[in-house]
């Protein structure tokens, strides 16, 4: 099953979640209350013929980081980075919740 999604739109949805989350929320920052995690391995993640048999560990705190550097250097805002943005929008969105 192929899915699209514009880029727009994509950016658009979550703009407008971040803005609900900030604005009417009244979340400037959010303090992570977790930092470890579980994460399936990339050839296991959607392979729903069989179970997981190899689990990682990732870091929110090591996220946040990877994805600061962006902040200093431009050039380090690559497609890949975004592996280190889905686990920290998870946590806030399990944490604030609403």
């Amino acid at each position: 099953m192929d899915i699209e999604i514009k880029i727009s739109d994509l950016r658009l949805v979550i703009e407008r979640i971040l803005s609900h989350i900030e604005h009417e929320l009244g979340y400037a920052a959010v303090r992570l209350d977790q930092d470890d995690y579980w994460d399936i391995a990339d050839d296991e993640r959607y392979d729903f013929t069989k179970s997981p048999t190899s689990l990682g560990h990732g870091q929110l705190r090591d996220d946040w980081n990877f994805l600061t550097s962006i902040l200093e250097d431009k050039d380090q805002a690559v497609s890949l980075m975004l592996v280190h943005v889905a686990p920290l929008l998870r946590r806030i969105g399990e944490q604030v919740g609403q």
